[in-house]
């Protein structure tokens, strides 16, 4: 192997340049061990970076998704960005028709595309079911958490973990305006990662900048190396689960959530619920790519 390995930046959930969400991906990263992924990943210390590796015989492709603190078993924006890359990018042909089978650390993941010419549409991932998990009572606390008053947070509606592959904390908030203004408290934080692990922060509101976008959000996840996310579409399906389950919104058709507003990265993901025998059989999540360079960088020893 060559002492340098090139890398692609696409970014994800938006069809603008410069804005949703940044992404590098590594083709043929076989020979790279975990440690030098999470080094490379630091270095580029973009929210997430994937390394792409040979796959079993039931998926098209491997991908190995870090952030710059840790790996993870999925993610959305790179999973959706990955799938922009194979099919847009490098022309790959699935196994099976308008449907890619990406494996991560959860299994394979299913990804739905519609092909007309050479453009690739509608790319929209499935994420695993829902789980429905910790509620918090004490919404003083998530208050505090978020800098905001008790006040500010929906009455009607739990703060409570969902997780479609990852876990988040949802957090319903009244106003567009207190979403934009919230601030996380990373020592409380860190005191509530000491008595139960969560990827991120969801907080959301049903106000939002664009009259035909469903909702507005933010998500911290600190700890693992994104202390504030421009685009997360591993939040978005457990939204979507949550906004189903509370009756806060119908997403039997695709509905876009809009994210990264507060940091100058206007990101729109596309988030649908399917059901089957009113319960939820499928949780899609995707968006828009727009590839924005390449380049090569040094592999760590």
């Amino acid at each position: 192997m060559s002492n340098t390995i090139k890398f692609q930046i696409i970014d994800v959930f938006t069809s603008e340049p410069f804005g949703g969400n940044p992404l590098a991906i590594f083709d043929k990263a076989d020979g790279l061990s975990a440690e030098q992924m999470l080094k490379i990943a630091k270095e580029l210390n973009l929210s997430e970076s994937v390394f792409l590796n040979q796959a079993t015989a039931e998926a098209d492709v491997k991908m190995r998704i870090f952030t710059p603190g840790m790996e993870l078993p999925t993610a959305g924006h790179p999973t959706i960005g990955t799938a922009f890359y194979l099919l847009k990018e490098k022309g790959i042909q699935p196994k099976k028709q308008n449907e890619l089978h990406l494996e991560q650390n959860i299994g394979n993941l299913k990804v739905q595309y519609e092909k007309i010419g050479n453009e690739i549409s509608k790319i929209l991932m499935e994420q695993p079911l829902p789980k429905f998990e910790q509620t918090f009572k004490d919404k003083k606390l998530v208050a505090s958490l978020l800098s905001i008053e008790e006040n500010e947070i929906e009455e009607d509606f739990p703060c409570r973990i969902v997780n479609c592959g990852n876990p988040f904390l949802m957090v319903p908030v009244k106003t567009l305006s207190s979403v934009q203004n919230l601030r996380l408290n990373n020592e409380l934080f860190n005191e509530i990662l000491d008595e139960i692990f969560i990827t991120g922060v969801m907080a959301f509101t049903l106000e939002t900048d664009h009259p035909d976008h469903l909702t507005h959000s933010r998500m911290f996840a600190p700890h693992i190396g994104v202390p504030e996310d421009p685009a997360t579409g591993s939040a978005h399906g457990p939204l979507a689960c949550y906004l189903h389950n509370y009756n806060m919104a119908d997403l039997s058709e695709l509905s876009i959530g809009e994210q990264g507003y507060e940091l100058g990265r206007p990101s729109q993901i596309k988030m649908r619920i399917v059901q089957e025998d009113g319960k939820i059989s499928k949780v899609l999540v995707g968006g828009s790519c727009v590839p924005i360079g390449n380049g090569e960088i040094r592999i760590p020893e």
